[in-house]
């Protein structure tokens, strides 16, 4: 009996799962204000290739929520202090011909390097409009 119920649950995961993941996947990518961008530590990489994770992530506020993982259910939330750009960087699969890479320094000290798509730039300065005028 238990045996039985154990399979017809996994049979429900392997048959409902993967069509839940896209579906939470684009639902998420089609929510107003979310860009895809690629996340690393300052300076982790300088020259080298970026993360082969393409995440999604939306302003609230001060707040940049990254969203990743298979259906993009997990999200981290990370609380910026401030954003400066353009920042140097390496070439980045994945965001098109010209990247734009922001610096955005946390609250908690610590200080990523943002890449995101040239058409997103706008989005992905969120509050911080400062760093998007001095790109240009």
């Amino acid at each position: 009996m238990i045996v039985t119920l154990a399979a017809g649950i996994g049979l429900v995961l392997v048959v409902v799962g993967p069509p839940y993941a896209l579906w939470a996947r684009r639902r998420l990518r089609r929510t107003p204000g979310v860009f895809a961008c690629r996340l690393q530590p300052a300076g982790l990489l300088d020259g080298a290739r970026w993360p082969g994770t393409k995440r999604h992530a939306v302003w609230v506020h001060d707040v940049l929520l990254v969203h990743h993982g298979l259906a993009l259910g997990r999200c981290e939330p990370l609380g910026v202090a401030t954003a400066t750009g353009p920042v140097k960087g390496s070439r980045v699969r994945g965001l098109g011909d010209r990247p734009v890479h922001l610096r955005l320094h946390l609250d908690d000290g610590r200080v990523f390097d943002l890449a995101v798509r040239k058409a997103d730039e706008v989005s992905a300065v969120g509050p911080f409009v400062v760093a998007s005028l001095r790109s240009a």
